[in-house]
């Protein structure tokens, strides 16, 4: 492939915010009458928009859940950005050398998307190329927000790298029609975490920013040889016909 832009999630991928954002969940959710623990929140929901979240937990309860529950999440979350979050290790200079364009495509809201990305001195290495699901009618997994940000970037899904720690994440990129690619980096990632982007369909996975580089290098060799793999094959496809 012709790679032309590169797509990057922001929690867990460029922040290391999962497991702050997935703790203020986790309390706030079980204080509400639904005990959950970090891990499974991890696991069920990291990168997945926040109303789509309340919708599942209020299903499994059968009842509302309380009104003041998402400010009280973040609330608490803001609190633990403030003073703990950090950027991932290495993801400044890994963006910096970057030859080709690449913007943010996150499940985040825009304000704390913002606060992220301001808090870890990030956000001008994309600014203003930066897209919450609030801009879309579907969030991850649904393919929508990536779409988005490959028009407003003027480039075709096809020609896209996805860089994603979530398995509804690498959904929503393989439903794009663009190359997932799985990070694992994050303090929420566990043991099984790759296996779990892996068979939701990730292309490569990595864990530290220094390895970026040698990921695309290695994805635009795939494409050369399935193409030549193709080209070889057209013959034999005229001769069956």
């Amino acid at each position: 492939m012709d790679i032309k832009l590169i797509i990057f999630d922001c929690d867990g991928v460029l922040v290391d915010s999962e497991i702050i954002v997935s703790t203020a969940e986790a309390e706030e959710i079980t204080r509400a009458g639904h005990r959950i623990s970090v891990e499974e929140a991890v696991a069920e929901f990291a990168g997945v928009p926040a109303n789509e979240m309340y919708r599942i937990i209020e299903a499994r309860l059968g009842a509302p859940l309380p009104a003041d529950l998402p400010s009280r999440i973040d609330t608490r979350i803001r609190e633990l950005y403030l003073s703990d979050l950090a950027a991932i290790a290495g993801v400044r200079e890994a963006i910096r050398t970057l030859k080709v364009p690449c913007c943010v495509a996150s499940s985040s809201e825009p304000n704390r998307l913002g606060l992220a990305l301001a808090k870890t001195e990030l956000l001008e290495l994309f600014y203003p190329h930066v897209f919450s699901t609030v801009l879309v009618r579907n969030g991850k997994p649904a393919p929508d927000i990536f779409l988005y940000a490959a028009e407003k970037m003027g480039v075709s899904p096809s020609s896209c790298i996805v860089v994603e720690d979530s398995v509804a994440g690498v959904t929503a990129a393989i439903a794009a029609g663009m190359i997932p690619v799985g990070f694992v980096g994050g303090s929420h990632c566990g043991p099984s975490h790759a296996a779990r982007l892996q068979e939701a369909g990730a292309k490569r996975i990595f864990n530290r920013f220094e390895e970026l580089g040698a990921v695309l290098e290695e994805l635009a060799s795939d494409a050369v040889r399935a193409a030549e793999a193709a080209k070889e094959l057209e013959p034999l496809a005229i001769a069956a016909v």
